[in-house]
């Protein structure tokens, strides 16, 4: 039988692995894409992401040792899709050869195409850890980068000194050039020690304010299964657990056509490598494993920007006390500088957690405190947030296992005995249906310092909701992802003088022509509401925000040198009676030369939006963890190439340039981001060392 399903999985994959090599790269490109493109943020961290792939690409999971948390680190599987796999290795002993996947049900072709280059399968061996083979063997790893907008801001501009005496605000103190160093040694998924430094543009370097050089820098040493500990971390780390509501210091995903992404995956702990200025801990952390017991604990102890209340007794402001944190990262100006560090935060916790076969629970408090009490002057819709020096935050999660459906949820609760909870399963219903439920429930009071939960609201107060997501395979050349949320606002939100609600509806096509071409059509309608613009004596009036995009992409492989992606989309927005429309159109062309290792991009995009309510967000190529996901608005011409170029075996070089042409406007952005013109270019400039 065993022989059956290993020849099985043989034919179902074989015409696939001889292009492993060729298409890795490109998977994680589109990996990355993929997870970036439907993202509505300039300024994304998804270094995690593209890590964990860099990682297993150049150190492939052995099947026959990899745990749950490593196949979650694939970033591909489901819950049921990983249990399905232990259950494979439980029932038939070890895999005998890759191809075995393809027996598995719950593994359809797709998703062992983008697994093929990331795993393998060798013989159980035991560990002969040494540390003399982390320093001997480690990977060495300096990157470098260069960025730069070539229009000069006003923030750039010279003004006299009485001016910037009476407006110091007014300009920033450093050049507009941006440098990003990173070192890193890295031993398997074992040892890993480096420090990264960064300097922002308009900040000062080796002068003035920044006389230390770099205005952000940060450093890690970290290791597993050292001694009695399953991982230790110093310095900068992130802890993540359950569903994100008690403790989740890092980027968390929403709602995307992943229909599964609302679901989150804790990595425990891991080292900090990125540069987000706030999300992150300081100090130290160990996970302890005893058999089926796991404990992790951690301690943090940082400077965090914030802006100091001036006293104030008329507004029952006082000495010694601050309005709000401020989490730019960015100190160019005088008034940046004055927020810098003035508070400090302390932030310490755990969780204990038990597993079983089939289930695991983890129970889990985190306890802040800051050296200066938050006292912000609360307006209606913010007189139920945080506003206090310290706070607890303790919580329950749990995923449960049962045939092909997984439970998880996660209930939490803060120190004013106010909770929030989310609860949601995975169904994998048919080999070619997988169904997702969630439910969210967020009281208005409810805190928590670093909480990443599913939802609407970014800080997951005050919100109610359902989601329902499906994921169809209906045949090898189709495929169906959909969803639907309805929530509703508890309390006031930004710019509603009332309780508000709202819906998300999604749906996907996935047509796949050939093994070198595909194309999807997309639909995606959300409504929320906002105080209407009319008034009505007595009332809080709320209108219907209302705003639909319809998105054709296609993708096309000419040969292994050349690949071209196409896309069109439009937006609808209404506010009221107000509507406005937005429309894209670009044409991507990647190209890899045969007898030189010189890989080129480029993109040229035609935009045409009534105004930033319109605007659409399309993903760009960059540098290596350089992630764009800009807006496109106003009328324009957008165009960028970039080149990267594989000098030797050991380094990486890429080089970026990209152009802003807009048609209506005079100047772009606005204050001290403000550029004379109708143009906007940047260079980019990326150095990758592998000693």
């Amino acid at each position: 039988m065993r022989i059956v399903l290993a020849f099985t999985g043989l034919f179902f994959a074989l015409n696939i692995h001889a292009q492993i090599d060729q298409e890795s790269q490109k998977i994680i490109e589109r990996r990355i894409e993929f997870i970036g493109e439907n993202l509505e943020d300039s300024d994304l961290d998804l270094t995690v992401f593209l890590e964990d792939f860099y990682f297993f690409l150049e150190n492939p999971l052995n099947l026959n040792t990899a745990t749950n948390e490593e196949l979650l680190r694939l970033h591909l599987l489901s819950d049921v899709q990983i249990a399905s796999i232990l259950n494979y290795k439980k029932k038939y002993g070890q895999f005998i050869t890759i191809y075995e996947l393809g027996a598995i049900p719950e593994l359809d072709r797709e998703v062992i195409d983008m697994m093929l280059p990331f795993v393998t399968v060798q013989p159980v061996v035991v560990d002969n850890f040494k540390w003399k083979y982390a320093f001997k063997y480690g990977n060495h790893e300096i990157l470098t980068r260069y960025e730069r907008v070539l229009e000069q801001k006003a923030g750039y501009l010279d003004y006299p000194d009485s001016v910037l005496a009476e407006s110091p605000n007014k300009q920033y103190l450093g050049s507009p050039d941006k440098f990003y160093v990173r070192y890193r040694n890295q031993y398997k998924d074992r040892v890993s020690w480096g420090v990264t430094a960064e300097k922002d543009a308009g900040e000062e370097f080796f002068r003035g304010t920044q006389s230390q050089g770099f205005d952000f820098y940060s450093g890690h040493i970290y290791a597993k299964k050292i001694w009695i500990f399953d991982a230790v971390a110093l310095g900068d780390y992130q802890v993540k657990f359950g569903q994100g509501l008690t403790m989740w210091s890092g980027f968390a995903m929403g709602k995307t056509p992943n229909v599964f992404s609302g679901r989150r995956n804790a990595q425990t702990l891991r080292p900090y490598t990125s540069v987000n200025e706030s999300l992150y801990l300081r100090g130290g952390a160990f996970t302890l494993g005893t058999g089926k017991f796991q404990f992790t604990g951690f301690a943090s102890y940082k400077a965090v920007d914030a802006n100091v209340n001036a006293a104030d007794t008329l507004e029952a402001i006082f000495d010694d006390s601050f309005s709000s944190f401020q989490i730019s990262g960015y100190h160019r100006t005088v008034g940046e500088l004055e927020d810098k560090n003035k508070v400090h935060e302390f932030i310490s916790g755990g969780e204990f957690a038990y597993s079983g076969e089939n289930f695991r629970i983890g129970i889990a408090g985190v306890y802040t405190n800051y050296d200066l009490p938050l006292n912000a002057s609360l307006s209606v819709a913010n007189q139920y947030k945080f506003n206090s020096s310290s706070l607890f935050t303790g919580g329950v999660n749990y995923k449960v296992f049962y045939r092909k459906m997984s439970f998880f949820g996660e209930v939490s609760m803060s120190d004013n005995f106010k909770a929030g909870t989310i609860n949601g399963l995975v169904w994998h219903a048919d080999p070619k249906l997988d169904l997702m439920l969630i439910h969210r429930y967020y009281d208005k009071a409810f805190h928590s310092i670093y909480s990443a939960g599913f939802g609407e609201s970014s800080d997951n107060t005050g919100e109610n909701g359902i989601y329902f997501g499906a994921q169809l395979r209906v045949n090898k050349r189709m495929s169906l992802s959909a969803y639907y949320d309805q929530f509703n606002f508890t309390y006031l939100k930004w710019l509603t003088d009332d309780y508000s609600a709202g819906r998300d509806f999604f749906v996907q096509a996935d047509f796949v022509l050939s093994r070198s071409s595909k194309f999807y059509i997309r639909f995606k309608n959300k409504v929320t509401e906002r105080n209407s613009k009319e008034d009505f004596p007595g009332l809080n009036q709320q209108t219907e925000l209302k705003r639909t995009t319809i998105r054709f992409n296609f993708d096309q492989r000419i040969n292994s040198q050349l690949s071209l992606q196409s896309r069109v989309e439009w937006v609808d927005f209404r506010y009221g009676d107000e509507r406005s429309n937005g429309i894209l159109l670009f044409q991507d062309i990647e190209y890899s030369f045969k007898k030189i290792p010189l890989k080129l991009y480029t993109r040229y995009a035609i935009f045409d939006s009534d105004d930033y309510d319109s605007r659409l967000y399309a993903y760009e190529n960059d540098l290596l963890y350089v992630f764009s996901i800009p807006s496109y608005y106003y009328k324009g011409i957008r165009t960028y190439f970039m080149a990267k170029w594989a000098i030797t075996d050991k380094i990486d070089l890429w080089a970026r340039y990209g152009l802003w042409s807009y048609q209506n406007v005079d100047d772009i952005s606005s204050g001290l981001e403000q550029i004379d013109g109708k143009r906007k270019s940047d260079i980019k400039i990326q150095l990758k060392i592998r000693l």
